[in-house]
């Protein structure tokens, strides 16, 4: 008789996402990612945490960087965002779509443009020190 053993492993950027509240008030999807970083979705804006407890800080200690949404950019204003994610695919509310690489978070208006990696919409930089 063989004893086999199998490896549960996943290729999942995101470890695990919920809705929240920042300081001010704000209503975000906030996923944590694999380094411990939190990335935060809302209607109208991306941003890169170093930690969670940092989106409770109201002087914003712990923010790595943000970026506003454009108009052609923003996401429908209902919580939650995030509806399904594997490996570095984020598929949101309203056929959004989110690709989290190495370097970056890149958001797509639907799935067929960020298969074919065309007509991004808005980037955010994953890169920190």
């Amino acid at each position: 008789m063989v004893n086999r053993m199998l490896i549960e492993t996943s290729s999942d950027l995101i470890v695990s996402s919920h809705v929240t509240q920042l300081a001010n008030g704000t209503c975000v999807d906030a996923a944590t990612l694999l380094n411990g970083c939190v990335l935060t979705i809302s209607c109208d804006g991306l941003a890169l945490y170093r930690h969670l407890d940092a989106l409770q800080d109201p002087l914003g200690n712990g923010l790595i960087r943000s970026v506003a949404l454009t108009a052609e950019a923003c996401l429908p204003d209902c919580s939650p965002l995030i509806l399904e994610y594997r490996a570095g695919y984020v598929g949101l509310e309203g056929g959004f779509v989110l690709l989290i690489g190495l370097n970056d978070v890149r958001l797509f208006a639907c799935k067929q443009d960020a298969l074919s990696n065309t007509n991004e919409l808005q980037r955010l930089s994953l890169q920190y020190q």
